[in-house]
């Protein structure tokens, strides 16, 4: 690890043992308040975390991340249920903004009387301040896919789901219809909480203001969750969980409940693991990860064995449908020039602007192409489509749809590389350093560069070189060996793992 990590799982573990005494229904809450989500949007004291001397304030001092994820080993093995009967019920999803699974896609794969699909309203109170995961909470209810239809609790009977009298459409709850009152309990665990930080006055996190309303606040949320949840599964006989990240409070206190009972649950990836913060630590029964990559990555950093899976992603399977867009068209309606090569730039708002510019300009006046930009996760047209005439925004184009009318991708370490890759599409990466950087392209050695003049070389080089073309297909496709198998549909392997869990 180096300064930052280890300063930042050090931290976190902190946190979790100084405050690990404040319990709800058996629950230490700290593992479910979601310390990250208060920490980055501090600039500066992330930039504090990457100094040496910051380490003096800390008191469990880790060296290894496995070290942190064994911590959360043993507190979700503390809650669950030691040789558990398989429960006969319900298959729940949980949908929000990162599952991403299609409605075609669950409907096709999924029996709609063995499976509910779980929403999450806005709970009662009002939610912490600045947690990523309640402002995806706000967009919950848009998420739930067509051709379901929402059951309120009052009209589930006799306390099993087989009393659902639907045959075409899937049931969709929510754990909104579940929330209730709390307040005597929250005030109690509150009241706690303020105790133990005027012990901690002078503290370098615990004495600052944001922070203690920020915990206060969180406290609630997480309790308010904790009892929708269980009051949920004692109401609905479920057999397995699916959701999409255990870094959702939401999630990891569906999937540390769900264990409580004995019901398994699956975490899909959402993403490439670019960043090992945004998926340390794991929860779920099992992962279902992208590839030998990922699963080589987490038992490396302290998972269970036989607790990560190679399941891919349902969203993937979309990639091998043939795009309905025809390339005339394409280049008709985004003003492109069907002489030349056309390139994808990926980019992210502002950032690395400057980067972009310049290979812009490079690849400019060294091959002519017509160069198209993704934003995200803006729709709008990026402000680089204004500076160069032969730059142009992608408009409102579905991804998979513009791989198939692109002659290659630029991206900067995101998962949009995997999907152009598994797309059949040549791929250069600008690399960048990230807090807790894993590294994930390094296996397209020369494909991936820092150093923006040499990356725009790169890509000359695969439209002009035959050999270097040759060279950079190889490459594509000896990393999607590790990274991504397309031998079979991600959905029908993660309903075969559904089956193994339940069955």
């Amino acid at each position: 690890m180096d300064t930052f990590q280890k300063n930042y799982w050090s931290l976190y573990l902190d946190f979790i043992r100084d405050f690990e005494g404040l319990i709800y229904r058996g629950y230490s809450l700290p593992y479910f308040c979601h310390l990250p989500s208060y920490l980055f949007p501090n600039t500066n004291l992330i930039q504090t975390l990457k100094k040496p001397e910051y380490s003096k304030n800390i008191t469990n001092q880790l060296h290894f991340q496995k070290d942190f994820q064994k911590v959360f080993n043993q507190f979700v093995q503390s809650h669950t249920l030691k040789q558990p009967n398989k429960v006969k019920g319900k298959v729940v999803i949980h949908i929000d903004k990162l599952l991403r699974f299609t409605t075609p896609a669950i409907m096709s794969h999924f029996d709609p009387k063995q499976t509910i699909l779980l929403s999450n309203g806005k709970l009662s109170g009002k939610p912490a301040a600045s947690t990523a995961e309640v402002k995806q909470a706000k967009k919950n209810s848009k998420a739930v896919p067509l051709n379901t239809v929402t059951i309120h609790q009052s009209k589930v009977k006799n306390n099993h789901p087989a009393n659902f009298k639907m045959t075409n459409k899937m049931v969709t709850l929510s754990l909104d219809n579940y929330g209730r009152n709390i307040d005597r309990d929250i005030s109690l665990v509150q009241n706690e909480a303020v105790k133990l930080l005027k012990k901690y006055e002078g503290h370098h996190l615990y004495s600052n203001n944001a922070f203690k309303k920020w915990l206060v606040n969180n406290l609630k949320v997480v309790m308010l969750q904790i009892d929708a949840t269980q009051r949920f599964l004692k109401h609905i006989a479920v057999s397995c969980v699916v959701v999409s990240t255990t870094h959702s409070y939401v999630n990891r206190i569906l999937a540390v409940v769900a264990a409580s009972k004995g019901i398994p649950s699956i975490c899909m990836q959402h993403g490439i693991i670019a960043s090992e913060l945004g998926y340390l630590p794991k929860v779920a029964t099992v992962d279902a990860v992208y590839g030998q990559y990922e699963k080589a990555w987490f038992l490396t950093h302290g998972a269970p064995e036989g607790s990560v899976e190679i399941i891919g992603h349902p969203r993937f399977d979309q990639i091998f449908q043939k795009s309905k867009v025809q390339r005339a068209v394409f280049q008709s309606k985004l003003g492109l020039d069907p002489k030349r090569k056309t390139v994808m730039i990926a980019v992210r708002g502002q950032e690395d602007i400057e980067q972009w510019r310049k290979l812009i300009q490079i690849l400019s006046k060294n091959i002519a192409l017509n160069i198209l930009v993704k934003n995200y996760p803006s729709r709008s047209p990026h402000e680089l489509t204004k500076e160069f005439p032969h730059v142009h925004s992608t408009m409102n184009y579905h991804l998979y749809d513009i791989f198939a009318n692109v002659d290659a991708v630029i991206a900067y370490p995101s998962t949009v590389g995997l999907e152009a890759m598994i797309s059949n599409k040549p791929v250069f990466i600008l690399d960048k350093d990230v807090n807790g950087n894993t590294a994930y392209y390094q296996r397209l050695d020369h494909l991936m560069q820092k150093n923006t003049r040499e990356l725009a070389n790169q890509v000359v080089q695969y439209f002009t070189n035959p050999s270097a073309k040759k060279l950079a297909d190889a490459k594509r496709l000896a990393f999607l060996q590790y990274a991504y198998n397309t031998e079979k549909k991600s959905m029908e392997r993660l309903t075969g793992l559904i089956q193994r869990l339940t069955r």
